[in-house]
């Protein structure tokens, strides 16, 4: 029965809930693709998360008294912390990058629109070539990867698509001007 007393004044080596609130947060950096809007600090967080989970299931049967000093405990708790705040900081920078995507993506298309309009005014839509069905096909290219969330990579899309509305535009205005001197 002694052994019982002395046994509860101990605790384990490692809080469980600790170990659980780093792996959310593991977790959490992998939904907001993390290494696509800092590696540097996802890379930093998983190996120090992966040596330290190693650690803990090394020590998970451990016991130790309360007054002991826990090193393991202590960077746990400083890498949860960290994430924390990174996961806060890449959900903020995702949050712009979704707003820069999804203001570009409206603005090439409205672009494209108004090129259209112009285009079916003067009814030349062969003189175009195949441009216009290629800008339609990359602004669906980008509205797919906006909706799975790849902020980054739809930024990319639009602005091929502005390439070829820029040079669209410039056989329009020509042919344009020839329309004006008949």
């Amino acid at each position: 029965m002694a052994l019982v007393g002395s046994a509860s004044g101990c605790v384990q080596a490692v809080p469980q809930d600790v170990v659980e609130a780093v792996e959310n947060i593991d977790r959490d950096l992998l939904e907001l693709r993390a290494d696509e809007f800092s590696s540097t600090d996802y890379t930093q967080f998983s190996h120090q998360w992966m040596t330290l989970k190693a650690r803990a299931q090394a020590d998970e049967d451990l016991i130790r008294w309360p007054w002991e000093p826990n090193d393991l405990e202590v960077a746990l708790r400083q890498l949860q912390e960290e994430g924390s705040r990174t996961v806060a900081r890449i959900t903020k920078e995702r949050e712009s990058r979704r707003r820069s995507a999804e203001d570009e993506i409206a603005q090439v298309e409205n672009r494209f629109r108004t090129m259209t309009l112009q285009v079916s005014a003067i009814d030349s839509r062969l003189l175009l070539g195949e441009k216009p069905d290629e800008i339609e096909l990359l602004m669906k290219q980008a509205h797919a990867l906006y909706e799975q969330g790849q902020y980054v990579r739809s930024l990319a899309t639009p602005n091929r698509a502005v390439r070829n509305l820029t040079m669209q535009s410039a056989v329009l205005s020509s042919e344009l001007g020839r329309y004006a001197d008949h």
